[in-house]
């Protein structure tokens, strides 16, 4: 079973919202929420996919190893970031500087 987790609180708005949603369908605003989250989640599956396979890539790796290593280490991409290549010298010579 899926660990529970928690999120910030919503804001004032978001949750009268959720609350009388909650109560017009009859369920508790975490079961709602719960709901919510699963539906954007699938919604988005294509798109994560893809993110998932670029950073695969990048990464050489395949896209289900980096899949696992992200689910036993949410941090893993922050800890293990792309290393730059030296292609990658020209484009960011032509960006404009800060002054």
């Amino acid at each position: 079973m899926p660990k529970r987790f928690t999120i910030g609180p919503l804001g004032e708005h978001d949750d009268h919202w959720l609350s009388v949603w909650a109560a017009l369908t009859g369920k508790s605003k975490a079961s709602l929420a719960t709901a919510v989250v699963g539906i954007r989640v699938k919604q988005n599956k294509a798109t994560i996919q893809e993110l998932l396979e670029y950073s695969a890539k990048l990464r050489g790796m395949s896209p289900d190893d980096l899949f696992n290593a992200i689910l036993a280490n949410p941090r893993f991409l922050e800890e293990n970031p792309i290393a730059e290549e030296d292609g990658d010298e020209e484009y960011s010579s032509n960006q404009p500087t800060g002054s």
